[in-house]
C-alpha cells in the first residue's frame, strides 16, 4: 500500500483504506487509465458490504413484536376497558371460532413475511422498501 493510501485513510480498519487497497491506490495525474476515463463515461456500481450487520438484540426485538401482537389479537377477540378484564372474562364458543381465525390470519401474514425475505445476492443487495419494513 502506498504512502497516498496511508495519508487518505491512517487507521486500518478505516474502510477507504480498503477500497483504495482493492483499486490499488489511488490514481496518478500521468496514468493513462486516468486519460482514458476523461475520453469514455464511467460507470459505477455500487454494492453495501456492510449491509449484512446483524443487530445483536433482533431477537429480543422479533420477541416483543411477537408478544404485542398476541396481546392485541386477544384484545380483538375479547375487547374490554383493559388487558386484566379481557383476560379474567369467560372464554366462549364465538370467542374460539375469533381466535381461530385470527391465528390463520397471523399464519397467512409470517409466511409472506418469509416470501418476501431480503435478497442476499450482490446484483440484489440495493435496499429496497420491502427490505427496510422488515
Amino acid at each position: 500500500m502506498s504512502i497516498t493510501n496511508i495519508l487518505q485513510a491512517p487507521e486500518r480498519s478505516d474502510p477507504l483504506r480498503t477500497i483504495l487497497g482493492e483499486l490499488n491506490g489511488v490514481p496518478t495525474v500521468g496514468n493513462n487509465e486516468l486519460t482514458d476515463a476523461r475520453d469514455h463515461p464511467i460507470t459505477l456500481e455500487l454494492t453495501n458490504r456492510f449491509a449484512n450487520v446483524r443487530d445483536p438484540h433482533a431477537d429480543e426485538k422479533a420477541l416483543w413484536v411477537q408478544a404485542k401482537r398476541a396481546v392485541l389479537a386477544i384484545l380483538r377477540v375479547q375487547p374490554s376497558k383493559d388487558l386484566v378484564e379481557s383476560l379474567m372474562q369467560a372464554v366462549t364458543e364465538e370467542h374460539e371460532i375469533v381466535w381461530d381465525t385470527i391465528l390463520e390470519e397471523m399464519e397467512i401474514e409470517q409466511y409472506r413475511q418469509n416470501r418476501r425475505m431480503p435478497s442476499t445476492t450482490a446484483a440484489d443487495a440495493a435496499y429496497r422498501l420491502e427490505d427496510i419494513r422488515s
